[in-house]
């Protein structure tokens, strides 16, 4: 009987079995992108089931289904539009994903990485894709922003391709001047520092930070404009943050290539519309007389007050007689067509545990003035692993070769060709000025000695590699002389690199740590020729900057929901070490004629200087939700400073809380055309620590001299009675704003406006003030400032034809207010103190 049982029930299963085998069918297909690439991990599930499966690494699938009834595959992937297939009764069902628009903007990337999503966001904040900086290319990245960002303003000199530019969001924060917003790369923060401007009486604007930053390695660029959005940063944060997010790796078949070549043409655009009816020349008792001579065409060489142009011989510093005439557009005879030529490579590929991205990409550039350029060679590489089910590790190094070659020099005379240009008569033709061809505006060869005592400062043969000066003014420059004779050059090599560990706890909770790094050595050759006008023995510099700046970082966080309640928080540690440290050569004067080595010089020196700060950091984020509709957000972050003195008060706390509503998920009766809306308000502290190192300390130096046999020391900021005295009671300036906002979508996301007011302002700034020189000092530093700064930014966006067209307009209404708010009182007492150490 038992026997029987068995053999029942045997066949009982036997029959199901096969009636189900009957009921159940395989479809199978590959789900691929708009470009034909198979797309792993897509999930496939049967709508109204459970059942599912996802992509494999070449977008194929497999999925058993019931063969009774409707059947109908949804295929969803993050960024892109969720799909419904009927598939009816086939067995192969092959998919196109489409990117949806919105998908792709639900997140976005805000202050120490952390992603989030935009309807959480109580702030206003603008993310640009990485394909708008490899269309039209700058060579510094900042320049690619003009335009594309409500609130933020973009300026740049006409310094030639390797020049810096000035990124000022909201407005100045300081009275100092101190506007430049924070450059974050990958959640590490990155020196944006100018090592120079021209100033008074000449000089060469020196570069900055971004043009490192190679366009094609660029994934996109978050703006955090508001305090509340960079209230994480604390210190830094006080004039915004620009938030770089690089590419990375995916998961695919095979390994990806691309390959990207770019050229771009420059000219200058704007030629000033100088006179051309009256030539060199001077008055006469009374009368407009031009050059009769090679003297007198030397000393009124650079001066237009002779008659008018009428065509009659007249004689040139060279004395030769030419038409007295117009001689022709001296701007078109030496500006060049500049030149940006970018050629790159990227590798990608990985799996379902590691991916990875290798590029490269190569600069080569030359300026509208002539023998200038700036060359940049970049390598990348970044890798994500899964190292086990909760540990993960993602890894980054960028680095970067500069060379800058002649960097023009602007503002006053001494080796500036475009103000040699500016200055000449519209008689003289430049090109008569190139003297030497094979040392361009020098003296040439097998010059007459009589025009030589005129011109040569000393008539004698050694002379003749002398500057062809085109008037009698040793400043005014030859322009050609400046191009090629001057050195203003600079290489540098810089690596930035970041480390990240994260584990997870639990599906809610998790830890993470961080170590990233910018390392950058600056090499700079100066080089006043010998022979220049100003300075007949010449002079040379050479030096070496070499700046670190350490990042460690710790954070722990949870993200859970309760109900209709979803709680996301986290809390965490940073510690940022900085060093700058320089070491330069000059001389005057060279011992063998015209051999521009440091080792040549007749009389040397050298300069040292280094410094270092450290802020050491905790800081949290919490942010609790209802329903997805509504959120409250708060942040804190305190930073203890070294710069500050610790007897006093070297730490401040930064705090922030927001909101934000999205009506249209809260609301069901709102019409169709409004596929968007939320509104927003937050208020915020940061800080500008606009401190350097030992600025707060009175601090000592050996000043060369002797006294008794002993080495003679001096304070080290006296300056002989000009110096600036320390204020040991500084503390950081602080900025304050509240904001306001909507933000609304129309027409399934094809039209939006994001509308937002802001009120901030600034206490305790920092300014250096003259004080009474029986002090036995200059000048002294004070908390002392106070800044308005209100505006109205409206940001439009839309894609009138399925994507065929999109376009931004930004608009920008800012009303600035600038004031004092306050003098210390008793100031003289403060510097008449006994000096403290």
């Amino acid at each position: 009987m038992k026997q029987q049982y068995q053999i029942l029930t045997l066949m009982l299963f036997f029959v199901l079995g096969s009636t189900m085998a009957y009921a159940q069918r395989t479809i199978s297909g590959t789900v691929s992108d708009s470009n034909g690439q198979g797309m792993p991990g897509v999930n496939v599930i049967v709508k109204g089931t459970s059942a599912g499966t996802t992509s494999d690494a070449n977008g194929r699938y497999t999925l058993s289904v019931n063969d009774q009834g409707a059947t109908i595959l949804v295929f969803s992937f993050i960024g892109y539009a969720t799909q419904e297939v009927d598939a009816g009764t086939r067995t192969t069902v092959d998919v196109t994903m489409a990117e949806d628009v919105r998908e792709l903007s639900e997140v976005v990337v805000t202050a120490l990485g952390v992603e989030r999503s935009t309807k959480a966001l109580q702030y206003s904040v603008t993310e640009v894709a990485g394909e708008n900086f490899v269309k039209a290319r700058e060579n510094n990245l900042s320049n690619a922003l003009v335009g594309r960002i409500a609130g933020v303003n973009v300026s740049r000199t006409a310094s030639g391709p390797a020049g810096s530019s000035r990124v000022v969001i909201r407005g100045n924060k300081s009275l100092g001047g101190q506007g430049q917003p924070l450059y974050v790369v990958d959640g590490i923060p990155m020196d944006n520092s100018q090592f120079g401007q021209a100033g008074l009486w000449g000089g060469q604007d020196q570069g900055d930070g971004m043009s490192s930053i190679n366009p094609d390695d660029i994934e996109s660029i978050t703006v955090l404009k508001g305090a509340n959005a960079a209230a994480l940063y604390g210190s830094r944060g006080g004039n915004g943050v620009i938030n770089i997010v690089t590419k990375r790796g995916t998961s695919r078949k095979g390994i990806g290539v691309e390959f990207n070549s770019n050229l771009v043409f420059e000219t200058v655009n704007n030629l000033s519309d100088l006179q051309q009816s009256f030539g060199a020349g001077t008055h006469q008792g009374g009368i407009p007389t031009k050059p009769a001579s090679a003297q007198d065409a030397f000393n009124w060489g650079g001066q237009s007050w002779g008659p008018r142009l009428d065509g009659s011989p007249t004689v040139g510093i060279d004395g030769v007689t030419r038409p007295y005439s117009y001689a022709g557009d001296n701007w078109d005879r030496y500006y060049e067509t500049g030149k940006s030529w970018t050629n790159s490579i990227a590798i990608t590929g990985g799996g379902d545990k590691q991916n990875f991205r290798f590029g490269v990409s190569d600069l080569r550039s030359t300026g509208v003035i002539p023998n200038s350029g700036y060359d940049r060679l970049n390598l990348s590489f970044s890798t994500d692993a899964k190292l086990g089910n909760k540990l993960s590790l993602n890894a980054k190094i960028l680095y970067s070769n500069e060379y800058a070659k002649n960097r023009p020099t602007i503002s006053d005379s001494p080796g500036n060709a475009v103000q040699a240009i500016w200055v000449r008569p519209p008689n003289i033709n430049i090109d008569d000025l190139k003297g030497d061809p094979n040392k361009l505006g020098a003296i040439p060869n097998g010059v007459d000695p009589d025009l030589l005592l005129i011109y040569g400062q000393g008539g004698d043969a050694k002379f003749m590699g002398q500057e062809l000066l085109p008037a009698a003014n040793n400043w005014g420059q030859n322009p050609w002389w400046a191009a090629w004779q001057h050195v203003n050059s600079d290489k540098r090599d810089r690596i930035i690199t970041s480390s990240q560990l994260r584990y997870d706890i639990t599906d809610w909770l998790y830890a993470s740590g961080r170590v990233g790094m910018d390392w950058y050595t600056r090499r700079t050759q100066q080089l006043t020729p010998e022979g220049v006008g100003y300075q007949l023995g010449g002079a040379m510099s050479e030096g070496e900057d070499r700046v670190r700046e350490v990042n460690m970082e710790w954070m722990a966080g949870m993200d859970k929901a309760f109900n209709k309640f979803n709680f996301n928080a986290f809390v965490g540690g940073n510690k940022m070490l900085r060093s700058w440290e320089r070491i330069r050569a000059n001389g005057n004067g060279f011992t063998v004629p015209f051999q521009p080595f440091i080792n040549n010089a007749a009389q040397r020196n050298y300069e040292y200087g280094y410094n270092g700060s450290q802020i050491n950091s905790l800081f949290y984020s919490a942010e609790i939700s209802y329903n997805g509709f509504l959120f409250l957000t708060t942040t804190g972050r305190q930073d203890w400073f070294s710069v500050l003195n610790p007897e006093a008060k070297n730490y401040i706390f930064y705090p922030s809380v927001g909101t934000s509503f999205v009506f249209t998920d809260a609301m069901s009766s709102l019409p169709s055309w409004l596929s968007f809306g939320k509104v927003r308000a937050s208020w915020a502290q940061v800080g500008i620590a606009n401190i350097n190192p030992y600025e707060a300390n009175l601090t000592y130096s050996l000043n060369g001299n002797r006294h008794l046999d002993r080495s003679m020391a001096t304070f080290s900021s006296a300056g002989g009675n000009n110096g600036n005295i320390p204020n040991p009671d500084l503390i950081p300036t602080l900025s304050t704003e509240i904001e306001f906002g909507i933000d609304a979508r129309f027409f399934n996301n094809r039209l939006g406006v994001d509308l937002t007011y802001y009120s901030q302002k600034t206490t305790e700034d920092i300014l250096r003030t003259t004080i009474s020189r029986a002090s036995g000092f200059g000048t002294t530093d004070v908390n002392v400032g106070e800044l308005e700064n209100k505006g109205i930014e409206i940001l439009l966006s839309g894609t009138p034809v399925q994507g065929a067209l999109t376009w931004d307009v930004s608009l920008n209404l800012a009303r600035n207010k600038n004031k004092v708010l306050k003098l210390i009182d008793g100031l003289t007492e403060l510097t008449l103190e006994e000096p403290r150490t």
